[in-house]
C-alpha cells in the first residue's frame, strides 16, 4: 500500500471551474444497452474508471467489438442484437456491482451457455441471491457455488429466458432489479417482474437509458410489478448516446463550495439531469449553498459565512444514498447535532457504509450513534481540532481508513481541504486515495488545480 495520501487545505474561496467525469452508473448500463442494440453504437462522454473497464474488458472477453478512446471519453461496441458470441467464458468482476448484476442477467439470454464469473473478495459478500434466485425461477440460468451459496464465486449454466414471470428480492441492491429490465427487451416473451420493495430513482435512470436506445416505457400496471416487452434495442437514432456527468461526483464539489465559498462552474451539467444525486444540492442549500442550473453549466457560491447549524437537523437519504458519505464528513463543520437515515442498503456496498463512516467519525473525536438505517452525528469540533494538533505533536497527520472505498477517500478528501488549524498546512491524510479509480480516477489532481486556480 503506498503512503497515505495528505491533504493540503484551501486558504482562499473557489473561483474557477471543472468538468465532471461521465457517470459509472450511466456508463455500464449504456454499455450493455449497446451490446443488446442493432449495429455500431458509440458512447460519448463516457467514464474510464476500474469499474467500467472491468465491464468493457467482460463484453470483450464475450466477443464483443468494442473500441475506446479515453481522451476523447468514447466508446464504440457493435451491437449484436441480443447475441453473445461465446457460449464459455471466465470473467471476474472485480467490486463492480453494476457489472456483476448487469453481466449476470445479460449472459442468462444465452441458450447452452457457461461461464464462470468471480470477483474481488468484496464483491464476493456483496448481495447478488435476489438477482440469482430471479433467474432461477425465470427457467434462465442455474448456478453451482464454489464456496457459499448465493454469492460468487460460481458456475452459470444459461438457458435463455425461459419463464414469463417471477418474484424479484430487489431491497439489497436496485441493480438487481436494472439488471433484468436491461437484458429482458432482448428475450423472446413478454416478462412480469414483481418487485415491491426497491428504490425507484435508479430505476428510472434505467428506464430513461433504454428509451434513449429504442425501447418503450416500462409498464407498471400494478404498484411493484414491472412489465417488460420483448421489442429489442434498435440502438439511438443517431447512433451516438451521450453519457451524463457523474451526479454523486458532483456531491463532492458542491459541499467543496459550501466549505470554502467564492463562485464555482459545474461545465457539463444540465438543466435536468436523470440521476437521483442531484438532490443532494437540495440537502446543502439548507446551509446557505446557492445552486443555479442553467442549459449546459450549474454555478454554485456561497455568500455567507461558513457557520454550523444548531437546531437538530434529520434528512433522509434513501433516494440518493451514494451522497450520505459525502455530508456525513463534513458534518462536523456544518451541524452540530444531525442525523442522517435511508442508508440501511449502503451497509452492503463496497463496505459497511454504515459502521465505517461511524468508525472514522468517532476516531476523529465526533459523537455517533449508529442503527441500522442511520447514523446521528453529534459535532465536536474542539476535540477534532485537539486530535489533530496531537497528530501533529507526533509527527503523524490523523488518517482515514478508506476500506477499498471511493466514497471514503473523496469525501474525506473534502474535509482535508478546510483549513481546521489555521495555517494552511496539512492536517487530515487519506490511506488508499486510488481506490478512487473505481469512479473518478483523476479527483485528487481535480482538487489540487482547484485550490491552484484559487490560490492564484
Amino acid at each position: 500500500m503506498t503512503d497515505a495520501l495528505k491533504i493540503n487545505p484551501f486558504q482562499h474561496s473557489l473561483k474557477g471551474s471543472l468538468k465532471l467525469p461521465g457517470s459509472k452508473s450511466i456508463t455500464n448500463r449504456a454499455l450493455i444497452t449497446a451490446a443488446l442494440s442493432k449495429g455500431l453504437v458509440r458512447l460519448e462522454g463516457a467514464l474510464f474508471s476500474r469499474d467500467t473497464l472491468i465491464m468493457i474488458e467482460a463484453l470483450k472477453a464475450l466477443g464483443f467489438e468494442v473500441a475506446t478512446d479515453p481522451l476523447q471519453a468514447r466508446i464504440q461496441i457493435k451491437g449484436l442484437s441480443g447475441a453473445i458470441p461465446q457460449k464459455k467464458a471466465a470473467l471476474n468482476v472485480g467490486n463492480a456491482g453494476t457489472a456483476a448484476r448487469f453481466i449476470t442477467a445479460f449472459l442468462a439470454l444465452q441458450d447452452g451457455g457457461e461461464y464462470f464469473l468471480d470477483g474481488d473478495p468484496q464483491m464476493r459478500e456483496r448481495p447478488m441471491k435476489g438477482l440469482l434466485d430471479a433467474l432461477v425461477e425465470l427457467g434462465a440460468a442455474e448456478f453451482i457455488f464454489t464456496e457459499k451459496a448465493g454469492h460468487f464465486p460460481f458456475k452459470m449454466i444459461t438457458k435463455g429466458y425461459r419463464i414469463s414471470e417471477a418474484a424479484v428480492d430487489a431491497s439489497s441492491s436496485s441493480q438487481i432489479l436494472s439488471a433484468l429490465l436491461l437484458s429482458l427487451p432482448a428475450s423472446s416473451q413478454d416478462t412480469v417482474l414483481r418487485c415491491p420493495n426497491v428504490r425507484e430513482a435508479y430505476i428510472k435512470v434505467t428506464e430513461h437509458i433504454k428509451v434513449g436506445f429504442g425501447a418503450t416505457y416500462l409498464a407498471e400496471d400494478t404498484p411493484g410489478e414491472y412489465i417488460v416487452k420483448s421489442q429489442g434495442y434498435e440502438g439511438p437514432e443517431s447512433g451516438c448516446y451521450a453519457i451524463e456527468p457523474d451526479l454523486s461526483a458532483a456531491s463532492y464539489f458542491l459541499a467543496l463550495t459550501l466549505l470554502h465559498g467564492g463562485n464555482l462552474s459545474i461545465e457539463n451539467l444540465g438543466e435536468a439531469p436523470i440521476q437521483g444525486d442531484a438532490e443532494f444540492a437540495n440537502i446543502l442549500k439548507l446551509h446557505g449553498l446557492e445552486v443555479q442550473p442553467h442549459k449546459a453549466y450549474w454555478s454554485l457560491k456561497r455568500p455567507l459565512e461558513l457557520t454550523a447549524m444548531q437546531a437538530p437537523l434529520e434528512l433522509d437519504f434513501t433516494l440518493f444514498s451514494d451522497t450520505f458519505l459525502t455530508y456525513a464528513a463534513i458534518a462536523p463543520l456544518i451541524s452540530s447535532n444531525v442525523t442522517l437515515k435511508g442508508i440501511a442498503h449502503t451497509r452492503h456496498q463496497e463496505t459497511d457504509r454504515v459502521a465505517a463512516m461511524a468508525k472514522e467519525l468517532k476516531k476523529l473525536g465526533q459523537s455517533v450513534t449508529e442503527t441500522e438505517d442511520s447514523l446521528q452525528i453529534i459535532s465536536d469540533l474542539k476535540t477534532l481540532k485537539e486530535k489533530a494538533l496531537a497528530a501533529r505533536a507526533s509527527g503523524s497527520l490523523l488518517k482515514i481508513e478508506t476500506y477499498e472505498d471511493h466514497r471514503f477517500a473523496m469525501s474525506f478528501g473534502i474535509l482535508g481541504t478546510y483549513d481546521l488549524l489555521g495555517d494552511g498546512l496539512p492536517w487530515l491524510a487519506i490511506e488508499d486515495a486510488d481506490c478512487c479509480s473505481k469512479t473518478f480516477p483523476d479527483f485528487f489532481n481535480t482538487l489540487a488545480q482547484l485550490k491552484h486556480a484559487s490560490h492564484s
